[in-house]
C-alpha cells in the first residue's frame, strides 16, 4: 500500500506500507529501480519505507516503475497504485486547490479588517 506520494517532474518519492522496516529489501529493490527506463537514481530508506527516484522526464517509463516495485514485494496488489496517468497532477492540483482557498480567504479577511477599521476612522 502507497502511504504517501510526492511527485515533481524528473523526482519521484512514495513511501510503502510494505518497505517500513524491511532493510534486507533495500538492495534487490535498489538494482530493480534502476534497471526501470528512464531512472537515473534511486535512494530508499527502510526505516520510513520511502522510495525516491531521479528519472529523466523524456524516458521515465511508470507503469515500469509501479510493476517493478510489485514484483519486488513492496506493493501488496494493483489497488495499493495510484493511477499512473494523473497521480502526480492530483496530488499537484489538491495542493494548489488549497492553497489558493487559503491565500483568498486571508486576502479577504485582510480586506474585511481594513474595511472595518475605515468605518470605525470615519465614524469617530
Amino acid at each position: 500500500m502507497v502511504l504517501h506520494l510526492h511527485h515533481v517532474p524528473g523526482r519521484l518519492r512514495v513511501c510503502l506500507a510494505n518497505l517500513v522496516g524491511d532493510s534486507r529489501a533495500i538492495i534487490p529493490l535498489h538494482s530493480a529501480l534502476l534497471a526501470v527506463p528512464g531512472v537515473r537514481s534511486a535512494s530508499i530508506n527502510a526505516h520510513t519505507g520511502s522510495v525516491t527516484v531521479l528519472y529523466h522526464r523524456a524516458d521515465f517509463d511508470l507503469e515500469a516503475f509501479w510493476a517493478t516495485l510489485r514484483r519486488q514485494g513492496c506493493l501488496s496488489d494493483q489497488a495499493g497504485e495510484p493511477a499512473p496517468s494523473h497521480s502526480a497532477d492530483s496530488v499537484a492540483t489538491s495542493a494548489a486547490s488549497g492553497l489558493g482557498q487559503a491565500l483568498a480567504s486571508a486576502l479577504v479577511k485582510s480586506l474585511f479588517d481594513r474595511s472595518a477599521l475605515s468605518l470605525v476612522k470615519l465614524l469617530t
